[in-house]
């Protein structure tokens, strides 16, 4: 999220930084005023911005234009430090951006700091980044020990492949315990998915139920 909030301040600084003044009619002739106004490549990099942000730019002068771009930057900062802000449980009333900014990074540094804990990584004396890299290798670890819990060799396999595998695996599981009790109901299982058995399972399991509430 701080990187999103980091490409926003950054595109308002290109923004910022391009001159009103380079595309203005030149006084030395219609002719370079022309090619000016056609091909300056600060011209095309405002009417990119604008078409980026969804801003229309026909019949707009370059300063109508950078005051709209400011304006949509504005508010799409905001939105992404109020869905921050939220996320995080941090109220935004009375709170200017900067303030709400600087709120965010101290939530983020301490659920930082309490996941590390935790996972018994140390943070003394470390920055961020490595805090992070810690955790990683530490759920790398756990992962590892919780596949090789469920039978699930992890050699070479990456995080995203193991939990790939443990979902499938228990998928499985899944699958064969609803298939048994369906064979108990006598409900056939060929062509179906897990979720039609469980389904099925479920209303002849009901189905049984209230017969015997009623005798």
């Amino acid at each position: 999220m701080l990187k999103k909030l980091t490409s926003i301040a950054l595109l308002g600084a290109i923004v910022l930084s391009v001159p009103v003044a380079a595309f203005a009619e030149n006084a030395q002739g219609s002719k370079t005023a022309a090619t000016t106004s056609t091909s300056h490549p600060l011209k095309q990099l405002l009417q990119d911005k604008a078409q980026a942000l969804g801003i229309a730019t026909e019949g707009k002068t370059n300063e109508q234009i950078k005051t709209e771009i400011k304006a949509a930057l504005a508010t799409q900062k905001t939105e992404h430090l109020n869905k921050a802000a939220a996320k995080l449980g941090i109220s935004t009333e009375g709170k200017t951006a900067e303030q709400l900014k600087a709120a965010i990074k101290d939530a983020a540094e301490a659920k930082l700091q309490e996941k590390a804990a935790k996972l018994g990584v140390s943070t003394e004396g470390k920055a961020n980044k490595d805090i992070k890299a810690g955790l990683k290798a530490a759920g790398l670890t756990k992962l590892k020990d919780k596949a090789v819990k469920a039978g699930i060799a992890t050699d070479g396999l990456t995080g995203k492949e193991i939990r790939a595998a443990l979902k499938a695996g228990k998928e499985a599981k899944q699958t064969t315990a609803v298939n048994k009790k369906a064979a108990k109901l006598g409900i056939s299982t060929d062509g179906k998915t897990t979720a039609q058995v469980f389904a099925e399972v479920e209303s002849a399991l009901k189905a049984k139920w209230e017969k015997k509430a009623q005798k």
